[in-house]
């Protein structure tokens, strides 16, 4: 299933990003989800040898825990996904909602 205008609303605003007038939402989700998982992986390779286990850490943590996949990424100077070359989308949905919600934070009690 593709992302709808709605769900990318839902990214940038749960990132508190103010939206520039000459880009779209979809655009900043992507560019926002895919610096995130770049310096993820980054930060816990650090910690583990294999790539490849740091690239499943952060996929599993900032994607397919809020029902959210990719198809292809670069962590290169600027990072970004790359969609197939048959589709446009670079996003998907795995479930027909996906789970950005701000989770609540108690007060510890002394």
């Amino acid at each position: 299933m593709e992302l709808s205008s709605s769900d990318y609303k839902k990214i940038v605003t749960y990132y508190q990003i103010p939206k520039p007038s000459n880009k779209t939402y979809k655009q900043i989700a992507e560019d926002v989800l895919s610096s995130k998982l770049c310096k993820c992986i980054k930060s816990v390779r650090k910690d583990t040898d294999n790539e490849g286990r740091s690239i499943a850490i952060c996929r599993k943590n900032i994607f397919r825990n809020r029902n959210i996949d990719f198809y292809k990424f670069k962590c290169d100077k600027h990072p970004r996904f790359s969609s197939t070359q048959s589709k446009t989308h670079r996003l998907k949905k795995t479930r027909p909602v996906i789970k950005f919600n701000k989770t609540k934070r108690y007060k510890k009690r002394m």
